[in-house]
């Protein structure tokens, strides 16, 4: 699921749009999910598991824009029972009445099976509205064909980039979605600035250390990538074996290899009088508000189905080896017996920051990509662009 990509696509759609369907044409009781090829394949395997012998069987759409067409459906209710997201929707979609308050019905204490982080994750104001099946982020990866070993240092990484990148030739030296604001958080956040400041509810986009990450990030990375900002041509590059480097989370690594590619984890680089902090988040399966008006038999397959995803070892370790998502049951989260891609993703994970779950968030992230593409296309200095931003921002939050 290239989940970051429609982060800042608020706004409903005129009809659902459904991008491929898993299990029958009588849905039922039903899940939503956005995932790429090989999660979306994986899934699939873990639902017949899951629906062998059931009598109400649980099936499942791969949404195009989920965002939208949630926007769409949950009010029409044409919604499903649940769907998998990040964490970071929790406090907008409640706003919103989209979702159910399952704390009296689940049969498991996210407390003392969960990591804390997990656990809060899908509590909002009193409420537990999902059930937390994994964490993730974005890390670095190479093409072991193009690169011997991954750079410890930014520098070093830019050197390498610097040898490969011949845009003339269509050769590029990183894949990488540059104005993203999930995406190229690690470079924002790498001085201690912050998009959004938690503790205080106050915009961090003007701070002296939140410009610094940023014309780190200009002028160290966007040099490096294809001028096109959008996913799809950043991920080209790389996906054609052309660039050493991409820096992109677990939904993308099984298809950079079902390409061809052998896409290799490293923790993001060292930058030298700072550390890249990146966003994290807490993949939810998020119970909506369908469930307030569910029979029994539906309340209870979407209830067993986020317990059994959740704690299911079958389901957690395979979601580790083939997909690189990091457990938060507490059972398997320090585990050593999940592969290379979980470490690495981890290690990267333990130097991020919790994405903020306030719905005002929400507002920021069109102002903030707009602004991000006008450095990227060198029509304003970073300051300039981060003080207009805020100030269109903040007349948002009016």
């Amino acid at each position: 699921m290239q989940r970051r990509r429609v982060i800042a696509g608020i706004g409903g759609a005129a009809t659902l749009s459904v991008a491929g369907c898993l299990g029958t044409d009588d849905q039922g009781t039903t899940l939503w999910n956005e995932f790429e090829n090989g999660e979306e394949e994986t899934l699939e395997e873990h639902l017949d598991a899951f629906n062998e012998g059931r009598e109400d069987e649980l099936g499942a759409e791969n949404i195009a824009d989920m965002e939208e067409q949630l926007n769409t459906a949950i009010p029409a209710g044409d919604g499903p029972e649940t769907f998998a997201w990040a964490h970071d929707w929790l406090g907008r979609l409640h706003d919103q009445e989209f979702l159910h308050d399952a704390g009296g019905s689940l049969n498991l204490d996210l407390g003392s099976e969960f990591t804390a982080d997990a656990a809060d994750a899908v509590q909002w104001e009193g409420g537990t509205y999902g059930v937390p099946y994994a964490a993730e982020t974005v890390t670095l990866m190479y093409n072991p064909e193009l690169v011997e070993e991954p750079p410890e240092t930014l520098s070093e990484m830019v050197d390498i980039m610097e040898e490969h990148h011949d845009p003339s030739s269509n050769q590029f030296g990183l894949s990488y979605p540059p104005i993203d604001p999930y995406f190229v958080s690690a470079f924002l956040h790498a001085f201690g600035g912050r998009t959004f400041h938690t503790d205080s509810g106050e915009l961090g986009i003007e701070d002296d250390e939140f410009i610094e990450g940023l014309e780190l990030l200009r002028d160290n990375l966007w040099e490096y990538v294809p001028g096109d900002p959008s996913y799809e041509s950043q991920m080209t590059p790389f996906n054609d074996g052309t660039a050493p480097f991409a820096i992109n989370g677990p939904w993308q690594v099984s298809g950079f290899r079902d390409a061809g590619i052998d896409a290799t984890l490293a923790p993001l680089p060292d930058i030298d009088g700072g550390s890249p902090t990146p966003y994290t988040g807490i993949q939810v399966w998020y119970f909506t508000s369908a469930l307030g008006d569910a029979d029994e038999a539906a309340t209870e397959t979407t209830m067993d189905w986020a317990e059994w995803y959740a704690t299911t070892e079958n389901v957690i370790t395979t979601n580790a080896n083939r997909h690189g998502l990091i457990p938060v049951h507490q059972e398997y989260a320090d585990s050593d017996d999940l592969g290379e891609d979980v470490e690495t993703f981890l290690e990267t994970v333990e130097t991020g920051t919790l994405m903020p779950a306030d719905p005002r968030m929400d507002l920021v992230f069109t102002p903030l990509e707009d602004a991000l593409e006008r450095v990227f296309n060198g029509d304003a200095d970073a300051a300039e662009a981060m003080e207009s931003a805020a100030a269109e921002i903040r007349s948002r939050w009016d």
